[in-house]
């Protein structure tokens, strides 16, 4: 009997416990989050260009000089048709460059591109959104 009234008491004890965190938990509500301001968000989006702008111009000012780019043995060079070394076709004779040539170059073309569009995309959405 001593036992059975002892397991009511833990039951009664922890149902209280229970109740009681419930309620604390109820009560504390967490501070609302407030965004920030459009300043802030502009200086941020900003800063955020800056790496893409230096990629940018690194890459395209070594395309236009023939410079090659990568690391150690994966560099590659992007020439334009006409510029070519050694015989094509045979990479023996190429003095182990690796040459891309016109599609590379249409293909960043195309991927600058949809890169601009995106940037110029979320501009116009800040520039045009209604001030808050």
């Amino acid at each position: 009997m001593a036992s059975n009234e002892m397991d009511k008491s833990n039951l009664y004890s922890a149902t209280a416990t229970a109740t009681a965190i419930a309620s604390t938990e109820q009560s504390i509500a967490p501070p609302p989050i407030e965004g920030l301001s459009p300043t802030a968000n502009v200086i941020i989006f900003i800063i955020g260009l800056i790496p893409f702008i230096w990629a940018t111009y690194e890459f395209w000012s070594r395309i236009a000089v023939g410079a090659s780019f990568g690391t150690g043995a994966d560099s590659i060079q992007i020439r334009p048709s006409g510029t070519t070394i050694g015989s094509d076709g045979d990479p023996l004779k190429s003095r182990g460059q690796q040459v891309l040539g016109d599609d590379a170059l249409a293909v960043a073309y195309f991927l600058f591109a949809v890169a601009i569009a995106s940037v110029s995309i979320a501009v116009y959405s800040v520039v045009s959104s209604p001030p808050m």
